[in-house]
């Protein structure tokens, strides 16, 4: 581990802002920092392998905001997701971290909320209620589409929902320091699902806890735009898939080599013979619908017949033509 970088002052909390290629979303990055309503922040933004002087220009911008507490780090080529967040975190000092992408927002008060339950529990880490914000860029321009929560039925941070879903994005947690000291820092080997796999790490042996009475965090997703605008787990889907796949697939390695191949063998075959099964029911229930659309399609046309030759044979008696 790389000593802290005396050049950046303490601060409880160190927010790793990651940034390339992304100006107009960075502007609106640093403007969401500064208008936290707890204060006693540092910022260190790690430009990878972006242009170097548009970042500068924007943090001159926010100076005031600023106010000496941000550190630019430039890498002149890209080091990626992960090394990038473990080279800011390494040269930052902090009692907490919080990964503050440059697409995403924070309510005004997620750090005063975040801060206030790890300085009062002795969970390791924080996750907040987190909603999803639909937007496209058009032109200088970010224009909102709609929002919808993020895992509306999650009320806790678990082991269990995280073995299914990453149901913890990067913007949504608060994690104390000392934890890297324990369970080590982010995967610089995993292209993406790097924050799912660290977060696995942090709920196999801590205590998490979640705020969920309101959203204190926003993902910002675009759905049609690639490039240096999209979202990786949009744009990026099929490597999410790859990466997702291989830490599963180490896990089970790591499992067998202790417990065996007997267990899984057991359960992948029982899950194989049920999924069968409720298949097999599936199509049962079909056939009879389908057995019962087609009765009453019958009696339908039967009835609709019978109406009509009454009326023909009442026109018939009347006399009518």
């Amino acid at each position: 581990m790389a000593p802290p970088d005396p050049n950046i002052p303490y601060a409880t909390v160190a927010i790793i802002m990651r940034t390339k290629q992304r100006p107009l979303l960075l502007r609106r990055a640093l403007g969401d920092v500064t208008r936290q309503s707890y204060q006693a922040w540092q910022l260190v933004i790690l430009n990878d392998g972006g242009d170097a002087a548009g970042v500068d220009q924007l943090v001159a911008e926010h100076a005031d905001g600023l106010a000496g507490r941000v550190t630019v780090l430039h890498n002149e080529e890209s080091v990626g997701k992960e090394a990038g967040s473990n080279q800011a975190i390494q040269a930052s000092s902090s009692a907490y971290i919080g990964i503050h992408d440059d697409d995403d927002s924070w309510h005004p008060d997620f750090l005063a909320r975040t801060v206030a339950h790890l300085e009062g529990e002795p969970d390791a880490g924080v996750a907040v209620r987190t909603e999803i914000v639909w937007e496209e860029v058009a032109g200088e321009s970010i224009v909102e589409l709609g929002r919808e929560t993020f895992g509306p039925d999650i009320h806790e941070f678990t082991l269990f929902e995280l073995i299914r879903h990453n149901r913890v994005v990067p913007i949504s947690l608060l994690y104390r320091r000392s934890v890297h000291r324990e369970i080590g820092y982010y995967r610089e080997d995993l292209a993406e699902v790097g924050d799912w796999e660290f977060n696995l790490r942090l709920a196999a042996g801590h205590r998490l806890g979640f705020l969920a009475d309101q959203p204190l965090a926003f993902w910002h997703q675009r759905r049609d735009q690639d490039g240096p605008l999209g979202n990786s787990v949009i744009s990026g889907a099929d490597l999410h898939r790859k990466f997702d796949l291989l830490v599963r697939n180490e896990a089970l390695q790591a499992h067998v080599q202790g417990e065996g191949l007997g267990g899984l063998l057991y359960l992948t075959k029982y899950l194989d013979r049920r999924h069968g099964e409720v298949l097999d029911l599936l199509r049962e229930q079909n056939d009879r619908i389908r057995v019962m659309e087609e009765a009453i399609s019958d009696a339908s046309l039967v009835s609709l017949l019978r109406r009509r030759y009454r009326r023909v044979k009442g026109r018939f008696v009347d006399g009518r033509p």
